[in-house]
């Protein structure tokens, strides 16, 4: 065919300024275009691809060009790249929500897909994708599958040509400290030996940092030190009491934190605690002052090393007569004592009370005694242990109050008085056998009106009253003193004795030894043994 013939038929093939394909039968070969613009080829969607090899075409449906091999469509494109991302590291503790990373690069197609893959090749789809521009992707993590144990893990992205941009070991993961010390109490410390020794440190770890510790709620006891690596140094303060201290501790590496609480107690010295009460003075006779109290001491030492010996000695009461059948003076009571390794004390016998016929003015002692007859001054105590006796009335026919641990015995102002008048001093409380009690009170003196004057608290007896009433001795075993005798001629004209003494120790029922002598009565009182002697004896720690 002639080239005239073959530009006819392609003029005549042109309907509505194309040409079909069927109509011309031409062909190209080695076609060079010499333009600047390029050549247009076909465009149109997925969805309008032909299906004859060696086809190309623009599809629309994915922004590139495209060919067909004969039996697929491959698209035409340049690979993307990835430059960074950010942040390169997520904490362990963000693993639990969503976390946004930027991927900056470029050649990002319009639909990419993005992978998170692991060290062991796991591929983990982010929550979402977002293809901001061609330069950057905005992914957001999902809330599981991503591990420090998996880190580093790789950036890929992936165009919709198929080809894709990889950034290897680019995202890892900060562990967060792990503590291998349980919560709760890192130890007890005796006072006796109260080295941070003896407590348990505080063991933590970060995979894959350098973590450091410190407190960062309440504190640690006083004297003790805890070093940024958990170790406990130095010596613990001593307390009174038991002390328990409660703290919290956060280990960081400098973004990931842990905490955890703990105790640490120490304790107050293992006590010996002891009372000591002598022997209460006994009453004047006729127109007689009351006994004074018997001393009273208390206190407390460190627990002794087993074997030691506390002797006890227990004072024995004054009488109410020291001579003939007149109105004598009552006699001073006994001591009362505890002596051992590190402790020894004695209390003071209770001062007899002043009478008619012997010495008129009471006798010192523990407590003093109260004056007799007429105008007379009570005898002194012993400080500390305790307080002066009453003076008689400037009447011929009142005595004055013996004095008690706590309290002076009272003056006798009148003959005709309230009965008031020549009471003798209350006693001290105690609680060593658990329960607040009175010991060593003052007797009452004698009284010309028509009540006798009362004892003290803590075991006084009462006075006499010069016609109707007998005074009343003191209360034994609580070194109370006696009451001082009526003004009666049909009487024997005789003060009454005072109370015997008393010691009594507490221990730790934990450190008790159970060894005594003596008799003396053991109770126990919550975790405390109480240890009361009536008599002479002894405990061995």
């Amino acid at each position: 065919m002639s080239k005239a013939r073959d530009i006819a038929d392609i003029a005549g093939a042109v309907s509505n300024g194309k040409i079909a394909s069927t109509d011309v039968n031409v062909s190209f070969e080695n076609i060079n275009d010499t333009g600047t613009e390029g050549t247009k080829v076909a465009v149109g969607t997925t969805a309008q691809r032909g299906s004859t090899q060696g086809q190309i075409r623009f599809n629309t449906t994915i922004g590139l060009a495209e060919y067909y091999d004969g039996s697929t469509f491959k698209a035409i494109d340049s690979p993307p790249t990835i430059s960074s991302i950010s942040p390169t590291s997520l904490g362990e503790s963000q693993l639990s929500s969503n976390q946004t990373i930027v991927i900056t690069g470029d050649n990002f197609s319009t639909s990419p897909t993005v992978k998170i893959i692991g060290d062991d090749g796991t591929e983990i789809n982010p929550a979402s994708t977002t293809r901001n521009s061609v330069t950057q992707i905005t992914i957001t993590t999902p809330t599981s599958g991503i591990t420090n144990a998996n880190e580093a893990y790789d950036i890929k992205v992936l165009n919709s040509s198929g080809l894709s941009a990889t950034l290897a070991d680019s995202l890892t993961v900060n562990a967060t400290p792990v503590f291998s010390t349980n919560a709760g109490s890192l130890g007890t410390l005796s006072d006796t030996d109260r080295s941070a020794s003896n407590l348990t440190n505080i063991s933590f770890s970060d995979s894959d940092s350098t973590a450091t510790l410190s407190v960062t709620s309440g504190s640690i006891p006083g004297g003790l030190t805890l070093a940024s690596n958990g170790t406990f140094s130095g010596t613990a303060n001593a307390v009174s009491t038991n002390t328990t201290s409660t703290f919290t501790v956060t280990a960081t590496d400098g973004s990931e934190t842990a905490t955890r609480e703990y105790t640490i107690t120490v304790q107050a010295p293992v006590l010996l605690e002891y009372l000591v009460v002598a022997g209460g003075g006994g009453g004047g006779g006729q127109v007689g002052g009351g006994g004074g109290a018997g001393g009273m001491l208390t206190g407390s030492i460190t627990y002794p090393s087993s074997g030691n010996v506390y002797t006890v000695t227990v004072g024995g009461a004054g009488s109410g007569q020291s001579q003939g059948s007149e109105g004598r003076e009552g006699s001073n009571g006994s001591n009362s004592s505890i002596s051992g390794t590190g402790l020894s004390v004695t209390s003071i016998g209770g001062g007899g009370g002043g009478g008619y016929r012997g010495t008129t003015t009471g006798a010192s002692g523990g407590s003093g005694g109260g004056g007799g007859n007429a105008n007379k001054s009570g005898g002194s105590g012993t400080s500390g242990q305790g307080n002066s006796g009453g003076s008689s009335s400037s009447s011929t026919w009142s005595g004055g109050g013996g004095g008690g641990a706590g309290a002076a015995g009272q003056n006798a102002t009148n003959t005709t008085g309230s009965g008031t008048s020549g009471d003798g001093g209350d006693g001290a409380q105690s609680s060593i056998t658990g329960s607040a009690t009175y010991y060593a009170g003052g007797g009452g003196g004698c009284a010309e009106n028509t009540s006798g004057p009362s004892g003290g608290q803590g075991g006084g007896g009462n006075g006499g009253h010069s016609t109707a009433l007998s005074p009343t001795t003191g209360t034994a075993n609580t070194g109370g003193g006696g009451g001082g005798s009526r003004d009666n001629p049909s009487s024997p004209y005789r003060g009454v004795g005072g109370g015997s003494g008393v010691v009594i120790i507490r221990v730790p029922t934990a450190a008790y030894s159970g060894t005594t002598s003596g008799s003396p009565t053991v109770t126990t009182d919550g975790s405390s043994k109480v240890i009361k002697f009536t008599g002479n004896g002894s405990y061995t720690s």
